[in-house]
């Protein structure tokens, strides 16, 4: 059996959750949140040596704040 990539597999659960419509609001709500909890915390002691930067984590987290802030404000 062929692993789901990460589109098909958020794409399934916005769309065929048994929770249905709840999921959408649960997905968005966890980005927010883990999103706003990387941009307040501190860069770790050797969290610039992983596989990915520190750095580049929070530009993404920085990023999906953003998207999220705009999608509220076009609402």
């Amino acid at each position: 059996m062929t692993r789901e990539t990460n589109t098909k597999f958020v794409g399934r659960l916005m769309d065929q959750a048994s929770a249905g419509p709840l999921m959408q609001a649960f997905v968005l709500e966890a980005l927010r949140d883990y999103s706003a909890r990387m941009l307040a915390t501190e860069t770790p002691p050797g969290a610039e040596s992983g596989f990915i930067s520190w750095a580049a984590w929070q530009a993404c987290a920085d990023s999906l704040a953003r998207e999220l802030k705009n999608r509220e404000v076009a609402q």
